[in-house]
């Protein structure tokens, strides 16, 4: 137990949980195994992690890459390497030459050799045929196996639906990584943030040295999990997004303009830098000069990335952000339903007749007003962040703001649920009319860029600029 934790730290209750259930060599599996949670939570690699430990015959199906049923047949049977193929080829089109295909691995078994057929992405198989699902949930009656299947998805099992009655497999939840475990898993990594900086200059013992303290690069973690913790929780984002501000952190030390003991000083440098970033989270921008290559998998190897290069201003960053935008491939109503979102994240809803009906009537300006408004400019909606608004708001907004009229259809609808799974839009992926609750995610430089394309005036619907 101890070693599979060094290597997936702070998931001693899920890891536990697996060995108890995979349990000795010569025990039955369980039939079947659901493990569910939020993206990056390390449900892979923990399953992974505990096989590879105990050494149990296993292939791992990627639901991305086998998207035909018979695709991912056949990679089930290549890779628990059966006789299958050499009696009647690799081919397999149907769930009768699966289980062919696995009976025939059964005798070729001395003992009750344990076999696990990992699912990952298993959403996917919702859009196949719903007879795949229930059998893979009960293929240890099917053949003569000690088999069990593990399905990882991000989804909870009550979201997948069966037209008859499946045996239901054992639940096991993977909880978000709360602000502690993030700084120690991010932490672990503190050698190649520090070799990832000393790749691209040159620096002398003494710089070199401050660098590699592991109090500045605590520092550094406290603030910037101060600032990212509460709008992201993906591990992956975190360490990509942590690893590009930590070479900004660190440029007036290598400078010699701020002493890395001065955190005050080293604050006031980082800190409008990571608000600045928060525009750029989750869309990998790629400005004029060379920078990293963004991490596939939890367990990726970060020493394999090219060098940072500290010419990348955040003006360029924010110019190429212009550019993405204008070039994001998105529907033209999805465009207008990105933008409608924008607005009533960051418009008051009171305001909402005022700004988007041609005949609200008069509303006179009282003093108290307008010197309310222009007292701090940092209270303005949009420095203060998103707020969450409902789906008829969003409706409302969008057509008001498009000049065609058109229905309220179901294509409508499902480019909303796109735009949450694109990340552009945090909210539930299901179209709930009642209860569903969105928030705009993108910055102001973004939504500009889109309302560009479509020839729409942003700042002219903005409480901000009246």
């Amino acid at each position: 137990m101890e070693e599979i934790s060094k290597r997936v730290p702070c998931r001693d209750k899920q890891l536990q949980t697996l060995l108890d259930l995979f349990g000795d060599y010569d025990e039955p599996l369980p039939c079947s195994v659901f493990a569910s949670g939020c993206m990056s939570t390390g449900k892979s690699l923990c399953i992974q992690s505990v096989l590879r430990h105990l050494g149990y015959k296993h292939v791992i199906i990627n639901c991305i890459e086998c998207y035909a049923p018979k695709i991912m047949y056949e990679c089930i049977l290549s890779g628990l390497g059966t006789d299958y193929e050499a009696e009647v080829g690799i081919k397999c089109d149907s769930l009768k030459d699966l289980i062919h295909g696995l009976n025939l691995l059964g005798q070729t078994q001395i003992n009750y050799e344990p076999v696990v057929i990992v699912i990952d992405k298993a959403e996917r198989l919702r859009t196949m045929d719903q007879s795949i699902i229930s059998a893979l949930l009960r293929l240890r009656e099917l053949c003569n196996l000690n088999i069990c299947t593990v399905f990882i998805t991000h989804l909870v099992f009550d979201q997948f639906y069966f037209k008859m009655g499946v045996r239901e497999p054992i639940k096991l939840y993977f909880p978000n990584y709360n602000k502690e475990e993030l700084f120690k898993i991010i932490f672990l990594h503190q050698s190649t943030f520090v070799q990832y900086i000393l790749n691209d200059i040159d620096v002398g013992d003494e710089v070199k040295e401050e660098l590699e303290k592991p109090e500045l690069f605590a520092n550094f973690l406290n603030a910037f999990l101060s600032v990212f913790y509460r709008p992201c929780r993906d591990l992956i984002e975190l360490q990509h997004m942590a690893r590009v501000n930590f070479v900004k952190y660190c440029e007036p030390i290598v400078k010699g303009d701020i002493q890395a003991q001065d955190l005050t000083r080293l604050w006031r440098h980082i800190s409008p830098i990571l608000k600045t970033s928060l525009e750029l989270l989750y869309l990998r921008i790629s400005s004029s000069k060379p920078q990293t290559q963004s991490p596939g998998k939890e367990n990726s190897d970060w020493e394999t990335a090219p060098a940072y290069n500290f010419q990348n201003t955040l003006k360029e960053e924010l110019t190429s952000t212009k550019t993405f935008a204008q070039s994001f491939e998105l529907p033209y109503y999805a465009k207008y339903l990105l933008i409608a979102a924008y607005l009533a994240s960051y418009n008051p809803p009171k305001e909402d007749k005022r700004l988007f009906m041609k005949h609200h009537g008069k509303q006179r300006k009282r003093l108290q007003q307008v010197r309310a408004k222009a007292k701090i400019s940092e209270k303005l909606n949009t420095q203060l962040g998103p707020k969450m608004f409902t789906l008829d708001r969003l409706l409302a907004i969008f057509y008001a703001i498009l000049e065609e009229k058109i229905g309220l259809t179901s294509n409508l609808l499902a480019q909303i649920a796109t735009l949450v799974e694109l990340k552009l839009i945090a909210g539930s992926k299901e179209i709930d009319l009642d209860t569903a609750k969105y928030k705009c995610i993108v910055g102001y430089d973004f939504i500009a860029a889109v309302a560009q394309t479509v020839g729409f005036n942003v700042r002219k619907y903005l409480y901000d600029f009246m």
